[in-house]
């Protein structure tokens, strides 16, 4: 006999699932075990009867020739949840495997269970293994069978628990090819949405799941998620008001917990949403999603400091989760926070020497920091040589392999600021807009994000992309006021340039303190274009022009200025005019002929 139509409870990290188990049996059954009688007990996980699952199994173990029984039992206890029947679950497995070592079902069964298993240990170091555990195991099921599905299922659910959705997508789609039921296609559903909130198909999954199954409580969890995407929030409160005792349905009172306060939070009560998501840690501490909502909502208010406490209690619990780590990393860099920022990437590096993101984001804490104090760290070439290897590298392994990398979004993103703060620090002012406005783009529906980004132009100086980041977060109801703070700063800092560039054109007759404030205007906002024609023309007339200053002011202010700034051609001419005394008044080097002559001459 073949399990082919067996569901599992998703008991991830990310959100919980109750399912049920659906075994097909061949026509033939020639064991002692009917057909008939596994088609009694398998009725039982149907209908989420697990105890009576359990009792039904039991009563098959001694007459058991295939091992699908003893898989049986392994997969109710596990999937009743309570530490005493999962450690009863494993020690069934143990026999099973003894006696039927070559029943891929039995080893199938083993990946759920050490799934489950995998949510109920303290140690991340435990849980990995747990996690690494079963996706071998039910690899090593499919491998005999690719219809195994509660194989396919844990294999999608491993890939969730690690963050892995692309890793998720197709042993999920796969399930959905085996049984086109409620549990299967919300779990599709489910991965997809988290890739992408817009996702149509998963509104269509969900319609069809609760087609099936009008009140499978974990659909209808996802049919909120997805109301509440669409701007409909009165809508997703009712959705979910409608599932009857959250706390009742193994795994699912902290997913609850914070889909609601996503829901207060879209209807603009903090306070509420703030406790949702204090909640659903308390439900679930292993869940990183509910800490990450209460970091958003710390920056999207303009406490950092908040939202990377967070982020550190979260990596408290969970100190392996790299993905996490890493997001707090661009975090703290953003808010310029340079020392956390490092400390973190320092720690992924440490974890997985030629973790793309992590190089380059260490290679942008350099850059910030080269740019503060003058000089770059003593390992900065050996770190750009070792990121360009592994990027490359990795984009290769991409085109050749036609998939996806882990991160390659995040990657090309933060390649996209690098290359931004890298033009900032060779006043390549227009390059560093394609590149900020670029990612910025990407990110126009994201208030945190747009914020983020936001504080972190202002604070590489490039006060035109701020403002773009700004604009566009004004736009959104929830950070419209943080946004205009935001502008305000921005305004700020331009009419402090302002000033200073007036007293600068006042004081041309004193070059020094001239020079001075022109410098000051072009600390409040390094990419202001009156300041750096100010400087232009104070090298470069007098009695001792100063042309290589004077060069370097206007080429910056042609990189700052508008196309049609009125001084553009007068700053053109006055850099070409420069140029040529330049190269008239260089010492030509004499021709090696002429040179020859010379010594012969001697």
């Amino acid at each position: 006999m073949i399990w082919r139509h067996i569901s599992s409870s998703l008991i991830s990290k990310i959100m919980a699932l109750s399912v049920v188990l659906s075994v097909v049996t061949p026509a033939v059954c020639p064991f002692s075990v009917s057909a008939k009688e596994i088609a009694d007990a398998d009725e039982y996980l149907i209908r989420n009867q697990f105890k009576q699952a359990e009792d039904a199994y039991r009563e098959l173990i001694d007459t058991d020739e295939t091992g699908d029984a003893y898989a049986g039992l392994a997969v109710s206890l596990a999937k009743q949840a309570l530490p005493s029947k999962i450690i009863e679950a494993e020690k069934v497995l143990r026999q099973a495997k003894d006696k039927f070592p070559d029943n891929p079902n039995v080893g199938a069964a083993g990946g759920y269970v050490c799934y489950v298993h995998s949510r109920t240990v303290a140690s991340p170091s435990k849980r990995e293994q747990y996690l690494d555990a079963s996706e071998n195991l039910c690899k090593r099921a499919l491998k005999d069978n690719p219809d195994i599905l509660i194989a396919q299922q844990t294999l999608g659910m491993v890939k969730l628990a690690e963050d892995d959705l692309e890793g998720a997508v197709k042993p999920f789609r796969k399930s959905v090819e085996i049984a086109d039921n409620a549990v299967n296609l919300t779990l599709l559903a489910q991965v997809l949405l988290k890739q992408n909130p817009k996702d149509k198909e998963s509104e269509e999954l969900i319609n069809r799941a609760l087609s099936l199954k009008g009140d499978y409580a974990p659909a209808r969890l996802q049919k909120a998620i997805v109301l509440l995407n669409q701007d409909k929030a009165e809508d997703a409160f009712l959705e979910l008001k409608s599932i009857a005792d959250p706390n009742k349905i193994p795994d699912m009172a902290s997913s609850y917990q914070q889909v609601m306060g996503d829901i207060y939070k879209r209807q603009g009560d903090g306070p509420a949403a703030l406790n949702c998501w204090r909640e659903a840690v308390n439900k679930d501490p292993h869940n990183p999603d509910p800490y990450r909502r209460l970091a958003e909502y710390h920056t999207m208010r303009g406490d950092g400091e908040l939202a990377i406490s967070e982020m550190h209690d979260a990596l408290e619990i969970l100190p392996n989760d790299m993905a996490l780590r890493n997001q707090l990393a661009e975090l703290a860099l953003r808010l310029d926070k340079l020392d956390v920022a490092e400390s973190e990437y320092r720690t992924i590096l440490a974890t997985e020497p030629d973790e793309p993101n992590a190089l380059l984001g260490l290679s942008r804490v350099y850059l910030r920091k080269a740019r503060k104090d003058g000089q770059y760290p003593p390992d900065w070439q050996e770190l750009l040589t070792k990121l360009n290897n592994v990027v490359t590298d990795t984009t290769a392994t991409q085109t050749v392999s036609g998939g996806l990398f882990k991160g390659k979004q995040d990657l090309n993103e933060n390649i996209q600021l690098n290359e931004a703060e890298k033009a900032l620090s060779q006043k390549r002012f227009r390059d560093a807009r394609k590149s900020f406005s670029t990612v910025i783009d990407a990110h126009k529906d994201e208030p945190a994000q747009l914020l983020t980004l936001g504080e972190q132009a202002y604070n590489d100086g490039d006060l035109k992309s701020a403002e773009q980041a700004f604009n566009v977060a004004k736009e959104i109801p929830e950070v419209a006021q943080r946004a205009e703070q935001g502008m305000s700063k921005i305004a700020s800092q331009r009419s402090e340039a302002a000033r200073q560039t007036k007293l600068g054109d006042a004081t041309l007759t004193l070059p020094d303190i001239a020079a001075d404030h022109y410098t000051q205007a072009l600390l409040a906002d390094p990419q202001f274009p009156p300041a750096y024609f100010g400087l232009f023309n104070l090298y470069s007339h007098g009695s001792k022009p100063d042309i290589a200053k004077a060069i370097d002011s206007g080429t910056c202010f042609l990189e700052a200025a508008d196309d049609g700034n009125e001084h553009r051609r007068e700053v053109e001419s006055g850099i070409s005019k420069l140029q040529s005394r330049t190269k008239k008044e260089s010492p030509q080097k004499e021709s090696p002929k002429k040179e020859s002559s010379k010594k012969k001459g001697k």
